[in-house]
């Protein structure tokens, strides 16, 4: 359930099987052209009218961040080479898309979709056309930036329209789409939005529930390892979070702690480390580490559901759950003044 396959190591078979070559791009040719400097990542130039504006500026810089790279004109003035991608070195191309992922992080659900997805879609066109690299590297971006647990863009709801573009680009064999589909089952579960998986757990009693049946208008559900260095140090800084302490306090949120390796002697150890005003639980059959369920991919992982048990955050760092939850707790302060 923890298992990262990588990229790269997908794309090491296309490259055995000779498809992931420098193949040029079909745009190129024209001769009576200034070469384009190259080296340099162009810049998204957001228009002076909208400068002003933070949101406008942060919606035209994620609708049109590759505008400029993938240009007729600069596509045209390149000169082809192996060891650049399209002008840029891989090291240049890969800080560049985590400045993509970062500029859409800043946007709406949908503007963000909608931009990842004709990247996908126009990479996938030219592999098609032969000149593979480009969705080779943004493969491999998107996995490490928005896959991977241990990144702070972590996010399903962007990797999905990768994902599919993969498993549409006809440049691609089957064996290697084939190794991504396990991805695409981890995505879709519990996508945010939709109603969360129900699970079963128990109290250091043993008294068994069902999570739909807590009542609170959010609950984070806060899957933690006893042994777990990193969940030790996320339970000290939710311990002494602020807007965690006010909205529990409040009565608006509730926390489940809850072990996926069921009942050990250390979770019985641990649980005078946990506030007494958290359920502090056990999975009592195991489901939870199948990974059939719930996408738990590092731990801890954190999820928080709305009072209908809809998914809110999905597998969150604690600093993008802490990020949420300030914004909640202010918008609750401000409700009861």
């Amino acid at each position: 359930m923890k298992r990262l396959l990588s990229a790269a190591l997908a794309l090491s078979v296309l490259a055995a099987v000779g498809i992931f070559v420098f193949a040029g791009c079909k745009c190129s040719g024209s001769t009576d052209r200034t070469p384009y400097q190259t080296n340099i990542f162009p810049q998204v130039k957001v228009p002076v009218t909208m400068a002003s504006n933070k949101t406008l500026a942060a919606e035209y810089a994620a609708r049109h961040y590759w505008d400029e790279f993938l240009s007729q004109d600069r596509l045209l003035r390149l000169t082809p080479d192996t060891s650049t991608l399209l002008g840029v070195s891989p090291q240049i191309f890969d800080e560049a898309f985590t400045g993509y992922v970062a500029a859409l992080s800043a946007v709406d659900d949908t503007i963000a979709k909608t931009s990842i997805t004709r990247l996908t879609e126009r990479a996938s066109k030219m592999a098609e056309d032969g000149y593979t690299p480009l969705l080779s590297r943004i493969m491999q971006c998107a996995e490490s930036t928005l896959f991977d647990a241990h990144s702070p863009y972590l996010n399903d709801e962007l990797y999905l329209p990768v994902l599919e573009g993969i498993g549409s680009c006809r440049a691609i064999p089957n064996n290697v789409k084939d190794s991504f589909r396990w991805q695409v089952a981890l995505c879709n579960k519990n996508r945010v939005g939709t109603t969360a998986a129900d699970f079963r757990y128990a109290t250091a009693w043993g008294r068994q529930f069902n999570m739909h049946s807590i009542e609170a208008e959010y609950l984070m559900i806060f899957f933690n390892d006893p042994d777990c260095p990193n969940c030790k140090a996320a339970l000290e800084e939710l311990k002494k979070s602020d807007p965690v302490i006010n909205l529990v306090g409040m009565g608006v949120m509730k926390v489940l702690a809850v072990s996926p390796d069921g009942k050990t002697q250390l979770w019985d150890e641990r649980k005078a480390d946990f506030p007494s005003d958290w359920i502090y639980a056990y999975d009592p059959s195991g489901e939870l580490n199948q990974g059939t369920i719930y996408s738990l991919r590092t731990s801890p992982s954190i999820y928080l559901l709305d009072e209908d048990k809809r998914v809110v955050l999905k597998d969150a760092s604690l600093t993008h759950a802490l990020r949420v939850l300030a914004s909640l707790a202010e918008h609750y302060v401000l409700v009861h003044e």
